[in-house]
């Protein structure tokens, strides 16, 4: 887990083409860039500063899973099934608090239907 970090400056807000569909995302200034551990869910770990670019998305799919999507700088990372600890528990949590952001609400939003499925004609 990372100690609190200070909140970041938002330098501009951009739309990430890398993902499908596109990512919200943002390029940060930090200050300090110290060098960390960063955990992150399935036992992923990046070492280095705050990322400079970022995006997060999360949609919950059931009760107690959720699909995830990070862009961190030149880095995309996607999770189909992550559970809430999994992300409480990473270097997500304090990331998106330092940048103002409560993950426990964004991991309270209602689950989304799936929309992937065929339609039934009627």
């Amino acid at each position: 887990m990372v100690e609190a970090l200070p909140g970041p400056e938002v330098v501009r807000c951009y739309f990430d083409d890398r993902f499908g569909p596109r990512l919200p995302a943002m390029c940060l200034r930090w200050g300090e860039a110290a060098e960390r551990r960063w955990e992150l869910p399935d036992g992923v770990c990046l070492v280095g500063p705050a990322p400079e670019r970022f995006g997060f998305q999360v949609r919950r799919r059931g009760p107690d899973a959720y699909t995830v999507r990070v862009l961190w700088n030149q880095t995309c990372l996607s999770w189909a099934g992550l559970t809430r600890a999994q992300l409480l528990t990473s270097s997500l949590a304090p990331l998106l608090a330092a940048m103002g952001t409560d993950l426990w609400h964004l991991l309270d939003q209602p689950v989304e239907a799936d929309g992937g499925g065929p339609r039934k004609a009627a």
